[in-house]
């Protein structure tokens, strides 16, 4: 550099310095990564517009189907935020096209100069034969159905909206949407309708109700959920089990006692404390077995029959008045002269 110096001119000098050389290099990388980023930007924009056609569903044309002004103003929407240009947005629409709507649309493709046109044209084509009170009706009698949001209600009655937005105003709109809400929403827009003077305020104020009475229904369901799994009484402390001991139960079933004597020897539970059963109902029957006969009370036989299987109240052979047994009034039963029946 220093032996080609004397023979370069002064701002030739300045311009193949090192430092000039670096900067130049530098900014042919930036522009290079620019470019780089701006394809993949134009890449992933062509993407999602594709995603975005896939999406619009194809018009046919025939009866029963979507209506013409909803899916032209659908398409439209999309052409406007994708910037197309008039021919691109017709060869769009051929895309979207099928069965005779697409037939009709390929003999008259080479008549449509702008986009307008062509769309004016499909209109007038596939437009409803629907009188303005045809419309007014179906207009002024949407209702929210059971299970749909309040969105869909609304796209629903801005939609028919449209249709006949030339003498329909938007506070008509407002009264249609207050009058087909569900009850649930209706009295929370009762009482803002003051405040409501757009479709679109009017879908805020629903949008946030809905939103807190899914919140509502939400924990009280899950309120219920967990109620119906817990326990109505759930102990504050476990019990404890004492259980005798072995010495004990030994002498106890060594010993014999009387009825009397026996319940007081037997430990009671105390404080919720517990005691097996098993033990107490064995020593209940080996002192039966130990427990002398003649002891043993025997049930009085019955006064009139003789018999042991009754009381004498509930004797069969019972008069009605007087003695029991033979039915004189002189005396009573133990009085009675008269033998038993069964003797």
């Amino acid at each position: 550099m220093k032996q080609n110096s004397a023979q370069l001119y002064p701002y030739e000098i300045i311009t193949h310095t090192p430092t000039r050389i670096r900067n130049k290099k530098t900014h042919d990388m930036a522009t290079t990564e620019e470019s780089e980023t701006t394809s993949m930007e134009t890449r992933q924009l062509h993407s999602s517009q594709k995603e975005a056609m896939k999406k619009i569903t194809e018009f046919s044309g025939e009866l029963n189907e979507l209506d013409i002004d909803e899916w032209l103003y659908d398409l439209t929407n999309l052409f406007s935020l994708m910037k197309l240009k008039d021919e691109t947005k017709i060869l769009e629409t051929m895309g979207k096209l099928t069965g005779p709507a697409l037939r009709w649309y390929q003999e008259n493709l080479k008549s449509f100069v702008s986009w307008e046109e062509a769309e004016k044209a499909l209109r007038d084509r596939f437009k409803e034969f629907t009188s303005e009170s045809q419309i007014m009706q179906e207009f002024f009698h949407i209702r929210q159905g059971k299970n749909q949001s309040v969105i869909s209600f609304y796209e629903n009655v801005i939609r028919k909206y449209r249709k006949a937005r030339q003498f329909i105003t938007e506070q008509q709109v407002i009264t249609v949407l207050q009058a087909g809400v569900k009850n649930s929403l209706k009295e929370h827009l009762i009482r803002n309708e003051n405040d409501i003077k757009k479709p679109e305020e009017w879908l805020q104020y629903a949008r946030e109700e809905e939103h807190i009475q899914t919140r509502i229904e939400q924990q009280r369901h899950d309120f219920q959920s967990n109620s119906t799994n817990q326990p109505f009484f759930e102990p504050m402390l476990p019990t404890a089990t004492i259980q005798p001991r072995l010495s004990n139960i030994q002498s106890l079933d060594q010993q014999t006692f009387t009825p009397h004597q026996y319940q007081q020897k037997i430990p009671q539970p105390t404080n919720n404390r517990t005691y097996q059963r098993q033990n107490y109902h064995q020593n209940i029957k080996q002192s039966r077995a130990t427990y002398p006969e003649d002891k043993i009370q025997k049930s009085n036989s019955c006064l009139i029959c003789n018999r042991k299987n009754h009381s004498t109240i509930k004797c069969f052979y019972k008069k009605e008045n007087g003695c029991f047994k033979c039915g004189q009034l002189n005396h009573r039963l133990r009085d009675c002269p008269q033998q038993h029946f069964f003797e």
